[in-house]
């Protein structure tokens, strides 16, 4: 049975103390709706073909955190708590960082476990999901490196706060830390590495009304289960191929892998509740909601660099009348693609222009709440990963093979990532209640396409 047993923890300070001029760190108005809770990445590493002894790779996972965080130095602070949360204190208190000693197991059999989201919680500093833990969200990043003794192999699992990094923002940081790490074990100055940008609250400034809810892991009912669903590159091409004809809009717009996915995930999500109301006659709304990168979509455009919560969330919305003799029977997967991908489109110059000026997210995030809280909606929200560099962290001895996430502390939650550095197949990542997991698991179309 594999055992993970801690042999150090420590905090790693930023290795230059923060200017003066940059103590407190305003939070932008993104950042304050952010959901308050800890977002999980786990990078695998197969035994180091570079002859780099355990030891001095912590050593060097060490240093260049520290040499990091004198640039992100804003993850080696913490949010000053108040009803609004406004500002991090940049104070170099430092991160927590946890070193384990993995034994009885080999990084391959942990990969290829059928229950790998029962394991990979004991590589994190913490469980994502422990309500006290995110109740208090004042800190923002946790680090823990596990050294498998048989193989040599290497996670690093890290948790850090969505209060003030979304996805892009973590891949900037890991990718930025691993190109100073490579530096140190190469024994080169890397001086091309592009510095985070800390502009996001000039752009998307606070506001001080309106922020009177918060979402975090308390929305939690029930047991939630977390699996991950494999879809190659010749399924997600079925995918396509399906709503090919259907979906085509008149400017010869194709469904992307991501979009093509995520709306027939959603359709067994929309079979699964369907299946609970029949013979029950009524109409049920189902929402598919999504975040949407903006830095690309901006004019002008934000560098990737760019730190913090540049997204903004949106929705399509599908209905089903139980009462019409069509309802779960009319084939209406490819609507589901057009909707999702229409969604999508809306988030644009001007909506991004309307998004700064007015309440419209705030409005926005309090009617999805008001259809859910009236129980004829049901949402799933999704998260793609797809197509940023994770695969290209490689602190000196290799690229990842694999990279991952676990448990999100929400329901209904997928999150899509790369199955492979070839980014050709996807990964998804799905939590639901345990009884709807039952249900996916035995999907008719969902076990034709998994691989």
């Amino acid at each position: 049975m594999m055992k993970v047993c801690v042999s150090s923890r420590e905090k790693i300070k930023p290795s230059r103390p923060t200017p003066g001029h940059l103590k407190t760190h305003k939070l932008s108005f993104l950042d304050q709706v952010a959901a308050r809770i800890y977002v999980p990445l786990l990078l695998y590493y197969a035994g180091n073909k570079e002859n780099v002894d355990t030891d001095t790779r912590c050593n060097i996972i060490k240093k260049s955190l520290a040499e990091t965080l004198t640039k992100f130095y804003i993850l080696a602070g913490k949010i000053v708590n108040d009803e609004i949360e406004r500002f991090v204190n940049c104070n170099d208190d430092g991160v927590d960082f946890c070193v384990t000693k993995v034994s009885n197991c080999q990084l391959f059999q942990v990969i290829k476990r059928p229950d790998i989201f029962d394991q990979v919680t004991l590589f994190l500093p913490f469980d994502p999901c422990d309500n006290e833990i995110t109740a208090s969200g004042d800190f923002l990043l946790s680090v823990q490196v596990n050294v498998f003794e048989d193989c040599r192999g290497m996670v690093i699992g890290l948790c850090i706060n969505h209060k003030v990094a979304d996805a892009s923002s973590i891949t900037t940081f890991v990718n930025y830390w691993a190109t100073i790490a490579r530096g140190l074990v190469l024994n080169v100055d890397d001086r091309q590495i592009q510095d985070p940008c800390f502009q996001v609250q000039s752009i998307f400034p606070q506001k001080e009304k309106g922020i009177g809810f918060k979402i975090s892991s308390s929305s939690i009912d029930g047991t939630l289960v977390t699996k991950k669903f494999g879809f190659e590159a010749s399924k997600l091409a079925e995918l396509k191929e399906r709503c090919k004809f259907t979906t085509e809009p008149e400017d010869g717009y194709k469904p992307t892998r991501v979009e093509a996915l995520s709306a027939f995930l959603w359709k067994c999500f929309i079979d699964i509740d369907q299946a609970k109301l029949k013979g029950v006659a009524r109409t049920k709304v189902y929402l598919a909601t999504n975040a949407v990168n903006m830095r690309s979509r901006m004019v002008p455009q934000l560098p990737t660099s760019s730190f913090g919560n540049i997204i903004s969330i949106t929705d399509a919305v599908f209905s089903i009348n139980n009462d019409d003799s069509t309802g779960i029977n009319d084939p209406y997967y490819p609507k589901l693609v057009r909707k999702f991908r229409d969604a999508i489109k809306k988030i644009d110059r001007d909506y991004i222009e309307a998004l700064r000026s007015t309440d419209l997210l705030l409005n926005n995030m309090m009617k999805l709440i008001e259809h859910v809280l009236s129980g004829h909606t049901l949402s799933i929200y999704f998260s793609s990963w797809c197509r940023f560099p994770l695969y290209e962290t490689d602190f000196g001895w290799g690229k990842p093979i694999w990279v991952s996430t676990c448990t999100i502390p929400q329901k209904n939650v997928i999150v899509l990532m790369d199955s492979n550095s070839s980014a050709d197949g996807i990964e998804a990542y799905v939590t639901l209640a345990k009884e709807d997991m039952g249900e996916l698991e035995h999907h008719e179309e969902l076990l034709a396409l998994i691989s």
